[in-house]
């Protein structure tokens, strides 16, 4: 990755070079241009040649200063791509294209407690995507927990991506800002909507037409102006026919021109490469059709969304009063989404998937330490150095799994502060990236397609008027409710039922626990209240430790077997300042 960002740095700045070149020659050929037309003002007998030339000449600098300005442009932008790229690997996150906040959702079974979504969470450590599809894609792939065979063919396609750098980086430097360029939800109801023509308006458009250009032949012959006005006349009520459709048309034609054009040099990108995996193959199958390519198809359109921009222009708007290039513009929208408003969807969708893909073949790439996950059809979670996929790896600690057949519930004890509820996220995270398709963060995973119910990080929320309590039994009644289902549970449940007494506590986590193992669950359950060490007869313990050295809590955050005998909250108290008793 240095290399190539070196590569394409000295790239960049020969185009900047060639950039401060032309536009000092522009700027000579310039001021010749001035000098050319002073003199053919001041000569007008004579033919204007060194005009006319001089202007040719500036015109031609100007077409290729533009070239080697959008050469710069991506030179420069291919430089950024590995330079956000290079602090990734550093551990900065700060230049992802989106944290997806857009996506989080307090009531999903489980996005909220792994920190899928926001500021360093996971969707900002994978997402490479530009457009709004491939993140919803994304974001999609990570909440809906397809397992196989979705997610085995996802990872092939990645596989195949993550060793094509110079094709994802293709992708990534197609445009400045595709994502606030691209607005799906608008470009799919406009694709499908309805003719913005009455049925009679054909009609009475091919008739004005031809009207208006009798009266403009008739107004040259006859040297005079009535015909024009005539014909003004008939084409200024037509088109007060239609005037209020006519702007909406034009300016939902125009938004949908510039937005398809964002996707044009996606699709020809995905079109004109050759595949290997059959996720790949078929995203490109799905965007070829019968006749033309889609970047063709898309190119027609946006060549008519720059004749409606015209109209914008006082000159082109007073030809359109006469000959209502507008209808036309209309009309020639409809025909476009006749013909193409079906496969509009079928594009946006294979955009979004291959930026989707990209992204899980960026993690891939780097991340070469981890591990394509094995799948098997009996519930089971089996892992070797599982660590935590948003912890830098000099700090973080990997930890073993072992959920299945002989062990389908881990209680985990330990002392504030020791590592359980990270290792219930490293769990979840993981068995959520092998679900989207993604390699995960340890040295080898074995696990079955699994619901993921999680409750972890429960909070009040005053404008639902629930309490902590309250809402930590919401998501523990859904949990109950998802392993009720035809595919078997994965549950994590941090401090079960912390907000009630012990009593009730004990008696309410038994219950719960015994109803998901009832049903053929699989998961873990984690407390500093020994009292639950023995939640249910059908279970291992397993603990995380701490120790005092010199009055200073040290933790290892080693998952050790058996129940935790120490405890930390004294020590915690007074570490802080607090005057506690010694026992």
């Amino acid at each position: 990755m240095t290399e190539l960002r070196a590569i394409r740095q000295a790239a960049a700045q020969e185009h900047e070079k060639r950039h401060h070149r032309f536009g000092y020659l522009r700027l000579a050929l310039g001021a010749m241009l001035l000098y050319a037309g002073w003199l053919g003002l001041a000569h007008p007998e004579e033919t204007p040649w060194p005009f006319l030339i001089q202007l040719v000449l500036f015109m031609s600098a100007t077409m290729i200063h533009s070239r080697v300005i959008r050469r710069m442009e991506f030179a420069q932008r291919s430089v950024d791509y590995y330079d956000r790229g290079l602090v990734r690997l550093n551990g900065d996150y700060s230049k992802t294209p989106s944290r997806g906040d857009s996506f989080a959702d307090p009531h999903h079974p489980f996005s909220g407690d792994l920190d899928l979504f926001g500021a360093g969470g996971l969707f900002e450590r994978l997402c490479h995507a530009r457009t709004r599809e491939g993140e919803s894609t994304l974001a999609g792939w990570l909440l809906d927990q397809a397992g196989p065979p979705a997610a085995p063919a996802r990872l092939a396609a990645a596989a195949e991506l993550a060793d094509r750098v110079e094709l994802r980086e293709a992708l990534a430097v197609l445009g400045p800002d595709l994502h606030s360029a691209l607005h799906p939800k608008a470009l799919r109801e406009w694709s499908t909507g309805q003719s913005m023509l009455f049925p009679a308006a054909t009609k009475w458009l091919w008739i004005t037409a031809a009207f208006s250009t009798a009266c403009v032949a008739a107004s040259i012959a006859l040297q005079a102006l009535s015909p024009l006005g005539l014909g003004i006349l008939l084409s200024s009520a037509v088109f007060g026919l239609y005037h209020k459709t006519i702007l909406l048309a034009l300016h939902e034609t125009s938004h949908a021109g510039r937005d398809l054009k964002v996707l044009q040099e996606a699709l020809a990108l995905i079109d004109n490469n050759t595949f290997e995996s059959d996720l790949l193959k078929n995203i490109q199958s799905r965007i070829k059709s019968d006749g033309p390519a889609a970047s063709h198809r898309i190119g027609k359109l946006a060549k008519l969304a720059e004749w409606i921009d015209s109209l914008d222009n006082q000159g082109f708007r007073l030809l359109d009063l006469l000959f209502l290039f507008s209808l036309h513009f209309v009309r020639a929208a409809d025909n476009w989404r006749t013909i193409n408003g079906t496969l509009v969807d079928t594009w946006l969708k294979a955009v979004g998937e291959f930026e989707a893909l990209a992204s899980l073949a960026a993690w891939q790439y780097e991340n070469p330490d981890t591990a394509a996950p094995n799948w098997t059809d009996t519930p089971t979670l089996q892992g070797e150095a599982l660590r935590h996929p948003l912890i830098p790896r000099d700090r973080v600690i990997t930890n073993d799994a072992g959920l299945g057949a002989a062990t389908r519930l881990l209680v985990v004890s330990g002392s504030n502060m020791s590592g359980k509820s990270t290792y219930l996220r490293t769990l979840g995270l993981n068995v959520v990236l092998a679900h989207a398709g993604a390699t995960v963060a340890a040295k080898s995973l074995t696990l079955s397609p699994l619901w993921l119910g999680a409750s972890i990080r429960t909070v009040d929320s005053l404008q639902e008027g629930a309490s902590r309590f309250y809402a930590e039994l919401q998501r523990l009644k859904t949990i109950v409710d998802m392993s009720g289902q035809n595919r078997k549970l994965l549950f994590l449940l941090d401090e079960l039922l912390s907000g009630t007494n012990s009593h009730d506590r004990r008696i309410g986590a038994a219950g719960i626990v015994s109803k998901l193992l009832e049903r053929g669950a699989i998961g873990l359950v984690t407390t500093h209240d020994l009292a639950l060490a023995d939640i249910a007869s059908d279970h291992t313990n397993v603990h995380f430790e701490d120790e005092i050295v010199d009055g200073k809590i040290h933790f290892d955050y080693r998952m050790k077997p058996g129940v935790v005998r120490t405890s930390n909250a004294l020590a915690l108290m007074r570490a802080v300042g607090l005057d506690v008793p010694a026992s």
